[in-house]
């Protein structure tokens, strides 16, 4: 089975929910400038910062992680896009306002991103399967308003496969996206 990206690389999420006062626009600025960073973002909710990083392999991947991200001040858990070949991914683009939905399927979780992709998924919004102890998906939903994001959040909690879930909401307008111009 194919994980890669169109481009041919690995792609990883990090969920960063255990940061120091006062610290989050640090870690957010050092972060974006590390190699490899594609989305870096402030949430509320289950976690505090979310970040996507692309890599040639899984050692390159590692080592970042050990040396670049770490010292940037990156300490929570990552998952990997187990679906990175789908163009409608989380974070390669989306509404003004979003909202970050882990989620456990409660069938197979490839199946439900599919599904997902096949009807349910709005312009910018994008699901991937992840390998993380709780979670089997990461979908990303919005709209311009708060209100709306959640609306949408509703809409995938009753989505056929969809179990139990954990939410950050954001409002984009401070989130870097380093190779964006």
């Amino acid at each position: 089975m194919e994980i890669r990206t169109a481009e041919g690389l690995i792609e990883a999420y990090v969920f960063e929910e255990h940061i120091e006062g006062g610290r989050i626009g640090q870690i957010k600025d050092a972060f974006s400038r590390a190699p490899g960073v594609e989305f870096v973002g402030q949430f509320v909710g289950s976690f505090s910062l979310f970040g996507r990083v692309v890599a040639r392999d899984l050692a390159e991947l590692q080592g970042r992680i050990t040396n670049e991200y770490w010292e940037a001040g990156i300490h929570s858990k990552w998952s990997l896009n187990l679906t990175a070949y789908s163009a409608v991914a989380p974070k390669r683009g989306s509404p003004p306002i979003c909202a970050l939905v882990r989620a456990r399927a409660t069938e197979d979780p490839f199946d439900v991103r599919d599904a997902l992709d096949d009807g349910f998924l709005l312009g910018g919004e994008g699901a991937a399967v992840i390998n993380d102890h709780d979670f089997d998906l990461l979908v990303d939903v919005g709209g311009d308003t708060v209100e709306h994001a959640l609306d949408r959040v509703v809409a995938l909690r009753s989505f056929p496969g969809i179990g139990r879930t954990a939410t950050s909401f954001a409002d984009l307008a401070d989130a870097v996206r380093p190779t964006k111009s």
